[in-house]
């Protein structure tokens, strides 16, 4: 196949939701996850991939790299087709710049607060005990659990919170030995963030 022919040729893609919260996008030897949920009766696709894959020699590789906007006008019309056909109506939610994202305020949240602690506590966890503080990361869309006391305790805390946000790709861990509470610190959310002081987040 001559070079010309090569990028002539339109790829495949395919559209998948492998399980709840999630969907797989993949396009020739790419693959993009981005978050996914129902709200009102349609379907609300994060704008902005939580990870993305690259294929070389029969096996799949992390490649992190920003997500280019040519990239969105030729994938977001195709998702949302594919669940058009289905009956479904698709919303593509964004963020906005630098400036925006300081002042996004996200009054759900509190909703969303009431239910971690609901997901916290059938999961056998105790406010002031096992953890002190819930608190909202509006720049982010998720929610920071504070005061931790006990580091074996954070992946079932994320377990639990996962169940309520499968949407929430978003992790961070930090350990705080000082301050106003110490402890392990666990944040969950479902925008990556531009920029953090403390650990990383990473897709789970």
């Amino acid at each position: 196949m001559s070079i010309l022919t090569a990028l002539r040729k339109k790829w495949n893609y395919s559209v998948e939701s492998p399980e709840s919260g999630r969907l797989v996008y993949r396009e020739g030897n790419r693959e993009y996850t981005f978050p996914i949920y129902e709200e009102d009766g349609s379907l609300v696709l994060v704008g902005v991939p939580s990870s993305q894959r690259i294929h070389f020699f029969f096996n799949w590789y992390w490649h992190p790299t920003d997500f280019p906007s040519t990239a969105a006008v030729r994938i977001f019309p195709r998702i949302v087709e594919h669940f058009s056909a289905s009956g479904w109506v698709v919303r593509v939610l964004t963020r906005g710049d630098a400036e925006e994202q300081e002042l996004e305020f996200h009054p759900e949240l509190f909703e969303h607060r009431g239910r971690a602690s609901e997901l916290l506590e059938d999961a056998g966890f105790i406010w002031f005990s096992d953890y002190n503080s819930i608190d909202l990361v509006h720049e982010e869309f998720g929610l920071e659990i504070g005061g931790i006391p006990n580091e074996r305790a954070v992946k079932s805390i994320l377990a639990a919170l996962k169940r309520g946000f499968p949407h929430w790709h978003h992790t961070q861990v930090c350990n705080h030995e000082q301050g106003r509470e110490p402890g392990w610190t666990l944040a969950i959310c479902m925008f990556p963030p531009k920029s953090c002081t403390s650990g990383s987040y990473d897709e789970s």
